[in-house]
């Protein structure tokens, strides 16, 4: 069965081809290296590049004004509910302006009350991330190619300390290194990529 292309895909297949100035020639083949290298992207980052839905996101009420989401590019909030989660059910559903305001760039939405102090009692519907992979920066297309074209030139298996997919072993570290099979990425790729990684704080 063919290979397509997942929905958080970086590049195309045309663009692989264009950026590496190569035809690997096996669609199959290069939209797993597409997939591999555009999930790995995202999970070291810590975020959805793609633009979609995030249904119910879960934050802690701390007594302050502002609830942070988790993705940043905000396009639109749904909605902003307070929850009972002990009794999980709703407490209260938020009105925009009336009751909080979004900043879409800064990627927060702003309660004119403050928020009550609890655990996983708010939770937010939002679309968030690059609304097509077009939207996407060159910089971050042109990592992903080139990390699809090294994981390809990594055919052997060097013992991995990290997350193994397939036969690709990927370690990183803090610094932003980034190794496959044990063999470190230029740092044209993890120099990209940690730019875009976003801090648990």
């Amino acid at each position: 069965m063919a290979v397509a292309l997942n929905a958080n895909a970086l590049i195309t297949l045309v663009e692989l081809d264009e950026i590496l100035k190569i035809t690997i020639g096996d669609a199959d083949l290069s939209n797993t290296l597409i997939n591999i290298a555009s999930d790995f992207i995202e999970r070291y980052c810590n975020r959805k590049f793609i633009s979609q839905v995030f249904t119910d996101e879960i934050h802690d009420g701390d007594g302050g004004h502002n609830i942070f989401l988790e993705n940043p590019l905000v396009t639109a909030v749904d909605n902003v509910k307070s929850w009972d989660s002990i009794s999980n059910i709703l407490i209260q559903t938020f009105t925009e302006n009336t009751h909080y305001l979004i900043y879409l760039d800064e990627g927060y939405i702003y309660l004119r009350g403050r928020t009550s102090k609890g655990h996983r009692n708010y939770r937010v519907t939002y679309t968030a991330g690059y609304v097509t992979v077009t939207a996407v920066p060159y910089d971050l297309k042109n990592a992903c190619a080139q990390f699809a074209g090294f994981i390809n030139s990594q055919t052997g298996s060097a013992g991995a300390k990290s997350e193994t997919i397939g036969k690709y072993s990927i370690t990183y570290g803090s610094s932003g290194s980034i190794s496959i099979n044990g063999i470190p990425a230029p740092e044209s790729i993890s120099g990209v990529i940690i730019q875009y990684r976003k801090f648990n704080i």
